[in-house]
């Protein structure tokens, strides 16, 4: 049976869809954002993870840390037992209009047949199922889980494909055309943007966005996500380097841009 490797599940989750969700995370991206939060998201395989605030300097390595200082990122599953893991919340879900998110990584560069399988078996269930993906990857993979997906959660970082590949590590052509192919296949769609300072949030870059959005995509809503540092501990803990420091924009600065965004007939959440 086809499995897939996760690096972190998150239950009785408030975010990513509405209600109480229980949030898959998959391991894998194609891009490789510069402010990445989730950095053991990135990878395919399962990797080694320290964590050096545990360490005793035991010297004793060669087998489980008895004080968690080493742990393994990532697990794998088949779609059978998410769906069994799901089903422990399926109370919550209906009290809540909670349900499921697929997340990462990109959980739409998973075995297709699997996401068939997983996306399906959650929709039988009767569960909220959304999607959570950064665009970058074949139409086709959109178009195997969207009769089982109630919205896709789908980011744009920049509209400038040049800084794009500045910051991510590939352009957005990709990614624009899905987009817009999904909204005229009618599928729902919520816009997120992270704004970073220095990054994206300057008047280009956002009011590119808008007029984007505004001209070519029927959106249920936009969310604007204000850049978080809270993954960059994470880096040294899988051997990486962060690859800079990143600020958040002010907070009259993010209520400006809601409001310009409302302002363009784009509803914001």
């Amino acid at each position: 049976m086809e499995s897939a490797i996760l690096f972190n599940i998150q239950r009785f989750s408030l975010h990513d869809g509405g209600g109480i969700r229980t949030t898959f995370f998959f391991k894998g991206c194609p891009l490789s954002c510069k402010w990445c939060h989730n950095p053991e998201g990135q990878a395919y395989e399962a990797q080694a993870m320290f964590f050096m605030e545990r360490c005793r300097f035991c010297a004793n390595c060669s087998g489980n840390c008895i004080y968690g200082a080493r742990e393994v990122s990532g697990k794998a599953y088949t779609a059978y037992e998410l769906i069994r893991i799901a089903e422990k919340d399926a109370t919550f879900y209906q009290s809540s209009g909670g349900g499921v998110t697929l997340s990462g990584g990109e959980v739409l560069t998973q075995p297709r047949a699997f996401l068939h399988s997983l996306t399906s078996g959650l929709k039988r269930k009767g569960f909220h199922v959304a999607i959570d993906t950064c665009g970058h990857v074949p139409y086709e993979a959109f178009e195997n889980v969207m009769p089982f997906t109630d919205i896709f959660l789908y980011d744009i970082k920049l509209i400038s494909s040049q800084r794009h590949l500045q910051f991510t590590g590939l352009g957005n052509e990709l990614i624009l055309s899905n987009l817009k192919k999904l909204s005229d296949a009618g599928a729902k769609i919520e816009i997120r943007i992270p704004v970073i300072e220095g990054v994206n949030s300057h008047d280009e870059e956002m009011n590119g966005i808008m007029q984007y959005i505004a001209q070519n995509i029927k959106v249920e809503r936009v969310r604007l996500l204000p850049y978080h540092a809270f993954g960059t501990d994470k880096y040294e803990r899988v051997g990486m380097t962060a690859a800079g420091e990143f600020s958040t924009p002010s907070k009259a600065r993010m209520a400006e841009l809601e409001e310009r965004f409302r302002q363009n007939g784009l509803p914001i959440a």
